[in-house]
């Protein structure tokens, strides 16, 4: 079985060349024969000595083309990192693994930066008919919130990528239910995001990282992971931080790893507040960085409002880590389980809630300890890499081979969705239907 498959890969800053350089190996070890197709020059050299490997535009060459059985495409929100991907989807179908469902900032990047408001236009009636070019031209019209922040999921993007797509691969219940509703006659598996590590000693590790931080043993230590932004919710924890500073301990450090949107001002809210001894910012930081600042926290903290349906490779690298996590009861955020992750609202108790989360966490080293064995015993029974590339090589078989079959739930969610039933008992079981009525 011969794979072509289309990914960025570091250098390129994206969590999906992490999650490609962790998974193709895995793959090989499967037994198939992945060759690899990049935007830009891979560097890692592990995948360069023991992979084909291929600029992206040499999928154009048929005879290179003529020798695969099947081609991937990974794709992700971001137009840099995943547009000339999506082009090569559309003029040679393939395998999308949609990492999320939105993909309204990638078409609103590739079509109406680049093209216009007429074709950006034509493409939202396409995917949302006349009621999503209403919404659109008012926003043309009266400014305001963009559609991509105000309506990511109900004015999703997919459509064209997925009926484009000979197979469709996804992370989650709910994308998967949105991408039926969409089109229900592709083939369509889920296959989790995997967790590429367990740290079986992850309480020594935490003491490990500690010490080599200079930290206290006493301190509770905190952490956001990625790019943060507002839809990181990153002021809202820094005032929960605040209330947990004045009414509990000041003895806690809360690290934002990663870079920092400018649109935050985050170092004049941490002054406002009063944090600057608790608060500390990374920027960028390498993926064995990354690691480390992980091993050195409690609690992690990832939160997302609005959401794009997106998978979330930070929180699946946590739970394999033994960390407790809170994050937003929303979209692929609700599916995990509360035993592993407390949830937090979106509205304006948002802070509150996040105070509440870190309190019951930290009430005492019994209670992370609990969370802590139940995020890696859940990351292990769900996530192995090894599990999880037994189920693509599986797929794959089965869409060479054509003996793919749908589940029967599947075809009837697909159904449901695309006749847009508005009875309240179906949709009260299928919340996710809702948002294709749209």
């Amino acid at each position: 079985m011969r794979i072509g498959y289309c990914s960025p890969f570091n250098p390129m800053k994206s969590g999906i060349s992490d999650f490609s350089e962790e998974l193709v190996p895995a793959l090989k070890n499967q037994n198939i024969d992945v060759v690899i197709f990049s935007p830009e020059k891979v560097e890692n050299k592990d995948i360069l000595n023991n992979f084909e490997v291929y600029a992206l535009s040499k999928l154009n060459e048929k005879k290179i083309r003529d020798n695969l059985d099947l081609i991937v495409y990974q794709i992700g929100n971001n137009y840099s990192y995943h547009g000339q991907i999506v082009e090569m989807l559309l003029k040679y179908p393939g395998i999308a693994e949609l990492h999320e469902i939105g993909l309204h900032h990638l078409v609103a990047e590739s079509i109406l930066d680049k093209k216009g408001s007429e074709e950006y236009l034509k493409y939202v009636e396409y995917c949302h008919g006349k009621r999503g070019v209403a919404i659109a031209k008012k926003f043309f019209k009266y400014g305001g919130k963009a559609p991509w922040e105000q309506y990511p999921l109900e004015l999703n993007m997919a459509r064209k990528i997925i009926e484009s797509a000979t197979g469709i691969i996804v992370h989650s219940e709910m994308s998967k239910q949105m991408a039926l509703g969409i089109c229900d006659t592709r083939p369509i598996v889920k296959i989790p995001h995997h967790s590429a590590e367990f740290l079986e000693d992850y309480k020594n590790e935490t003491k490990i990282a500690k010490k080599k931080f200079g930290i206290s043993d006493e301190i509770l230590v905190l952490g956001s992971f990625g790019f943060a932004t507002p839809t990181k919710r990153i002021l809202q924890i820094i005032e929960a931080c605040a209330r947990y500073k004045k009414e509990i301990s000041d003895k806690f450090i809360y690290y934002i790893v990663g870079e920092v949107s400018p649109s935050l001002n985050l170092e004049q809210k941490i002054a406002e507040y009063g944090l600057t001894e608790n608060v500390r910012i990374t920027g960028f930081v390498t993926l064995d960085e990354f690691k480390n600042y992980i091993k050195l926290c409690d609690i992690c903290i990832n939160l997302r409002y609005p959401t794009q349906g997106e998978s979330s490779g930070s929180i699946h690298r946590m739970l394999g880590m033994g960390k407790p996590i809170i994050t937003t009861d929303i979209g692929t955020f609700s599916e995990f389980p509360d035993s592993v992750a407390l949830k937090v609202g979106y509205d304006e108790n948002e802070a509150d809630d996040i105070f509440n989360a870190i309190c019951v966490m930290s009430k005492n080293k019994k209670t992370l300890e609990k969370y802590s064995q139940n995020a890696l015993n859940y990351a292990k029974d769900n996530f192995e890499i090894n599990a999880n590339a037994g189920k693509y090589a599986k797929f794959f078989r089965n869409m060479i081979e054509g003996t793919w079959q749908p589940d029967y739930q599947d075809v009837v969610i697909g159904r449901l969705c695309e006749l847009k039933l508005t009875d309240e008992n179906y949709l009260k079981h299928l919340p996710y239907i809702e948002l294709q009525m749209f």
